[in-house]
């Protein structure tokens, strides 16, 4: 999610360090190893991550998963040919069914967690609720067992504060020791009903041996507060 009001001190886009660190992608690149990896992009939105990983790996293996309709709808268009690209528009929680996704006037704040009420970042940033909508949901496990993936080397999360939750259907791959590293965004600011930590995300994946391997995408308000990140976790 990029929104405005803060700093970006390390961007996937800009190199600010001019070339003393390596930029996000090589970053992932060197951690995965390998040119055709498996990759889930979980809100991979219209598309941006997608191009991303086809741009810094040579022949990879991408399972989409994007719950809005018009979101998915420009991910087909862009991808829906593509053969080693699969496109599901659903979400992935801790359970199989349905579920209410919360929007905004910025459909990539869209979640599965309500909107905080009383956000001065949803103020700040002229956001305003715009209702709800029903998606699908799977869990990460019941897909893998479903479609036969007994691997995943990069496992990408942007569900706008519903990590946790992803995580939690994912503890049977994650027991398994079949995923490899993952990545994911922290939104420690009040704009859901619960703040993102590192503390929910540890207590989901520092069982099974993964730890902190670096931060980028540092999203800092010019107050100071620390408003949100990308984590990458690799597996010791």
């Amino acid at each position: 999610m990029s929104l405005h009001g803060g700093y970006r001190l390390l961007s996937s886009d800009e190199d600010l360090t001019r070339g003393s660190i390596r930029m996000p992608l090589a970053i992932l690149r060197q951690a995965v190893g390998r040119p055709d990896p498996v990759i889930f992009d979980v809100g991979a939105a219209t598309g941006a991550s997608v191009e991303r990983y086809l741009a810094t790996f040579e022949a990879p293996t991408i399972h989409c998963f994007e719950p809005q309709a018009q979101a998915f709808s420009a991910l087909y268009h862009r991808f829906g040919r593509r053969e080693r690209i699969h496109l599901n528009n659903l979400a992935l929680a801790d359970r199989t069914g349905a579920a209410t996704l919360h929007r905004a006037n910025l459909d990539e704040t869209a979640s599965l967690l309500q909107f905080a009420s009383d956000s001065w970042w949803m103020r700040s940033q002229n956001m305003t609720a715009e209702g709800a909508t029903t998606v699908a949901l799977d869990t990460l496990d019941h897909y893998c067992a479903e479609r036969a993936v007994a691997a995943i080397d990069l496992l990408k999360l942007d569900v706008q504060g519903a990590e946790p939750e992803c995580l939690r259907g994912a503890q049977a791959t994650l027991a398994a020791g079949a995923i490899r590293i993952i990545h994911l965004e922290i939104i420690l600011t009040g704009l859901y009903e619960r703040r993102g930590s590192f503390g929910a995300i540890e207590a989901e994946i520092a069982p099974y041996g993964f730890r902190l391997h670096t931060l980028f995408d540092i999203l800092i308000a010019p107050e100071g507060e620390l408003l949100q990140l990308d984590a990458v976790y690799v597996r010791s």
